[in-house]
């Protein structure tokens, strides 16, 4: 009796301490779009372990709160073949810019049938600065759709369309807390809408919810339809699931547009991962509910240098000093408070470096107001428009 109750611990001990794997996939690409960076710097490649602005060390702990093990890869280092995703649960497509091989390709399509979850998102940006490839570059979104297309999901071109507010779905699901109005909010900018088609169904469509964001597309996808390009697209393929998700800027810590302390970005990045998983358990996400920022807060220290070319643009580049511990990054959102029409580039007014089409002549006000916890910093610009 005795070793057969030794056996039954032993048994149920290995059986509990059997953690799921979340394996991020980034890449490295320079601002001019070359793969890989090389000599210059890598651009936004949105790492776990980078705390910066632009990095996801917040989001590495938003994912470790649930319990499940969290690791990065360098997209052109790493084959993805039935070897390497024995151990691995669920795979987010991050950063990369890697062409897969068919053999790659095949074997992640097996994986989901076995019941792998699959987690992709798109940005212009994975083929580099817009300012020197453009937005209508496709570097990022091919590397996605290599992959996701078996799946029903299509990943369009960025439209710099503005930023977006998602309050309502389809239908009651785990990811919005089975609350179809509102019960979960997300907030993204860019964007890549996803276009749908069978397998994979709309869980959010395109909304803007005063945030401005254009409901279009890039003209090289045609023409927008709101049924088929969406935000969030789910499908469910044999034992597996897969995830579709129109933007980046919401998962990283504070970068332009919007950042994972917006909104519930924070507990809709742990959703998405939990159900890619298989878990629909809400007491996996119980520690998202109260925030644990017990820092000090104090106001940031802000500067703004003025670039204005005296013909048509004017360019802002904003610094911001927090030296607070409270984890939070402040936001900062422009507005013209009185002028002629002027036109946001990208349709983002929710940036530290924007850059502003004046219309006509004449003189602008413009407002910076720069939000962190209870302080709200109001900084005024002034610019005359003389040709």
């Amino acid at each position: 009796m005795i070793k057969s109750f030794s056996i039954f611990i032993v048994l149920l001990l290995s059986h509990t301490i059997t953690a799921q794997n979340v394996v991020y996939v980034y890449g490295d690409v320079s601002e001019k779009g070359m793969v890989p960076s090389g000599k210059d710097s890598p651009f936004h490649q949105m790492r776990l372990v980078d705390k910066g602005r632009y990095g996801m060390s917040l989001f590495k702990e938003a994912i470790e709160e649930t319990g499940l093990n969290i690791t990065e890869v360098y997209d052109a280092e790493t084959t993805f073949n039935a070897t390497f995703l024995k151990d691995v649960d669920v795979l987010i497509l991050g950063s990369n810019q890697k062409k897969f091989s068919k053999t790659e390709i095949d074997s992640i399509h097996t994986w989901v049938k076995q019941g792998g979850g699959l987690i992709a998102w798109s940005d212009s940006a994975f083929g580099g600065h817009y300012k020197h490839v453009g937005i209508d570059n496709t570097l990022g979104r091919d590397s996605d759709n290599q992959v996701t297309k078996a799946f029903g999901m299509h990943f369009l071109t960025d439209n710099g369309g503005g930023n977006y507010l998602i309050t309502s779905y389809t239908k009651d699901h785990f990811i919005n807390n089975n609350n179809k109005n509102g019960g979960i909010r997300f907030r993204g900018e860019g964007v890549s809408f996803v276009r749908i088609s069978p397998p994979a169904k709309v869980l959010a469509k395109a909304q803007d919810h005063g945030l401005g964001g254009k409901l279009q597309v890039n003209k090289i996808d045609g023409v927008f339809n709101p049924d088929t390009d969406v935000t969030l697209a789910v499908s469910t393929i044999n034992k597996g699931r897969v995830v579709g998700l129109f933007d980046r800027n919401m998962m990283w810590n504070a970068g332009d547009g919007s950042q994972i302390t917006h909104s519930n970005n924070k507990e809709f990045a742990q959703r998405i991962v939990l159900w890619a998983a298989g878990i629909e358990e809400n007491s996996k996400i119980s520690k998202n509910i109260e925030s644990k920022n017990t820092g000090l807060n104090l106001p940031p220290q802000v500067t703004i240098q003025t670039d204005y070319d005296s013909k048509n643009t004017v360019k802002f580049i904003v610094d911001i000093i927090d030296k607070d511990t409270d984890e939070l990054y402040p936001e900062i959102k422009w507005i013209l408070k009185k002028g002629p029409k002027v036109t946001f580039e990208n349709n983002n007014p929710n940036t530290q470096t924007p850059v502003i089409t004046l219309t006509k002549k004449g003189t602008y006000l413009f407002m910076a107001i720069i939000s962190d916890g209870e302080f709200k910093i109001k900084k005024r610009i002034t610019i005359t428009k003389t040709k």
